[in-house]
């Protein structure tokens, strides 16, 4: 491992570098990976319907996890990380939200586990990132959300938009894959439960529009999937944010 990659899953090293970032650009600086239009969509969508909980995996180094948390501070948050360092990090930052329930373990069980037990009420929001190691647990995370045939409203992040190349997407295996399955909707669509209605945003703006005239920064792909809740998909649509820059994409078939 290189020299900063070791100062970066350093725990003291991390926080004295996350606190300089949020004196000068704010928490949540690294949510969304830095794309401005993602990150307030995401801070959008939190604001515009009645959530009951913030489910999301893969917790990285906990930035999306905390721009949530510190925005809506009596929304619960629950968080997985399987990647120990990584959690580490995360767990440190976001111990002063006590909103924010932060676990190391898979992904996979930790949804299942607050299913279950109806931890996360009865209209969820989850953001579900955790997919870039070699196992994949997406496919059944969101077997775990449409077996329970709740409304809910899930956020697949590093995912393929339909006509929008400029948006990055992963490759099941995670990694520098560039061949095999594509995170979309062929991929995920066998998950999805038969007797649940699903309804879909994607984002539609470019490079310049989210990042200026620098023309640089981060472009992944998202999808905000809309599982038996037709009402409130018809009602995001109507938001200016989303009126400009996503668009919808209409019913899912399953």
């Amino acid at each position: 491992m290189l020299i900063a990659e070791k100062l970066s899953e350093n725990l003291v090293c991390a926080s004295v570098y996350r606190r300089l970032r949020d004196m000068v650009s704010g928490v949540g600086w690294g949510a969304f990976h830095f794309d401005p239009i993602y990150r307030q969509f995401m801070i959008d969508l939190v604001g515009a319907l009645p959530f009951t909980a913030f489910a999301e995996t893969g917790t990285f180094r906990g930035y999306s996890t905390e721009l949530i948390a510190a925005g809506h501070p009596k929304l619960p948050v629950f968080t997985s990380e399987v990647y120990e360092p990584s959690y580490r990090i995360a767990k440190a930052a976001l111990g002063k939200y006590p909103n924010v329930t932060a676990e190391l373990r898979s992904s996979d069980e930790f949804l299942q586990e607050l299913l279950k037990s109806n931890s996360l009420g009865n209209l969820p929001l989850f953001f579900l990132d955790a997919h870039w190691q070699r196992y994949w647990p997406l496919r059944t995370e969101l077997a775990h959300i449409a077996a329970t045939s709740l409304p809910a409203v899930i956020v697949i992040d590093d995912f393929e938009v339909p006509g929008q190349p400029q948006f990055e997407y992963d490759i099941d295996g995670g990694g520098e894959l560039t061949e095999g399955l594509k995170c979309n909707l062929e991929y995920i669509t066998p998950s999805l439960g038969k007797a649940n209605t699903y309804h879909a945003i994607f984002p539609r703006y470019s490079r310049s529009d989210a990042f200026g005239g620098r023309n640089k920064g981060i472009m992944r792909g998202h999808i905000a999937l809309f599982q038996n809740t037709a009402a409130e998909y018809s009602q995001v649509l109507e938001r200016p944010l989303v009126k400009s820059s996503y668009a919808g994409f209409g019913k899912i078939a399953v």
